[in-house]
């Protein structure tokens, strides 16, 4: 099953308002009876709030590409990196897996496009059934109303009413959506990846075959690569983590390195040893952040690199080494 979310466009209106109509969804939203008329005004008023930057509105259509409801990013703030989320479904597509992929793709946009940490989720007491699809995902945090007062009484003010407040989390939805996956195989299609990690193609080719390749994804999506290269019976090698750039600085690094330490240590390994360059002063930082402890220094280890490797304005000639014990 999958569901595409696209841009409003009044094409889609006929198909929204025949939806929406329908007494079990009109009710749950508590929507007034309407015209087609009202929801071409709705989505044009949705493409200006995209346009300003307060929304990420959406449509959902199903495999057969036919609209089966609509989902939105509110009242995005840029400085809390957070927003609320709002959806529906037809009733024909009640039950049937459809809002589960839903929630993946916008909650795809809210932190891999824009970066956010959390995404609010409310519903109206009265709505048992909007709290009850809420509850079956995996990776949603229930009854956040005390953690977050603030916008849980600014909700209860919007709805006027009293509400549920739950959160998605960038941490938890990063964990649940991210995944390694042994490479069997040629492993030449995965150049383009290392070489994010390690711009020299000949230092690559050197340890390309060496260990073992993991691909990193991302639901359904590769988003970068590690090869590990054991060094000895108790210690491994990361030799090389490679994130797309657009999915850099969103927590993938993080849970992958947190994945890759419990993999080699259930195969036995104590120790694992990652090198990085002087001048790679993100890296530095990121390894120190996720408990790795500096090991040792090897100088001019990049010096003889076909090409000089320029970073932060800082030429790359030495190799810091840092070690994890597991």
């Amino acid at each position: 099953m999958t569901v595409t979310l696209v841009r409003h466009d009044i094409k889609y209106a006929e198909a929204m308002h025949a939806l929406s109509s329908m007494p079990q969804v009109r009710d749950a939203l508590g929507l007034p009876a309407g015209k087609v008329e009202d929801t071409i005004h709705f989505i044009k008023r949705e493409r200006i709030d995209e346009e300003e930057g307060k929304t990420v509105p959406r449509v959902i259509l199903d495999e057969e590409g036919q609209v089966i409801g609509v989902t939105s990013l509110m009242f995005i703030d840029r400085h809390k990196k957070s927003c609320h989320i709002g959806s529906w479904l037809g009733y024909q597509f009640w039950g049937k897996g459809y809002n589960l992929e839903a929630k993946k793709a916008i909650l795809d946009i809210a932190f891999f496009e824009l970066g956010l940490l959390r995404v609010f989720a409310g519903a109206r007491k009265v709505n048992i059934r909007s709290q009850k699809a809420q509850e079956k995902l995996p990776f949603v945090r229930l009854g956040v109303e005390k953690d977050y007062p603030e916008e849980h009484s600014w909700l209860e003010v919007k709805e006027k009413q009293p509400c549920v407040l739950n959160v998605f989390e960038r941490e938890d939805y990063v964990r649940y959506r991210t995944s390694l996956e042994k490479v069997e195989g040629n492993r030449e299609a995965f150049l383009p990846q290392l070489l994010l990690a390690d711009e020299s193609e000949v230092a690559v080719r050197k340890y390309l075959d060496k260990g073992t390749l993991y691909k990193i994804n991302c639901g359904e999506l590769l988003v970068g690569v590690a090869l590990v290269i054991p060094q000895s019976d108790t210690t491994i090698e990361l030799k090389n983590l490679a994130i797309e750039t657009k999915y850099q600085g969103k927590g993938i690094g993080k849970e992958i390195l947190r994945q890759l330490t419990e993999k080699c240590r259930k195969e036995g390994y104590q120790v694992v040893l990652v090198g990085t360059a002087n001048s790679s002063i993100d890296n530095i930082a990121f390894y120190q952040k996720v408990g790795f402890r500096m090991e040792a220094i090897e100088k001019d280890f990049f010096r003889h690199y076909p090409e000089p490797i320029y970073e932060n304005g800082i030429r790359a000639l030495d190799m810091i080494f840092f070690t994890k014990q597991l």
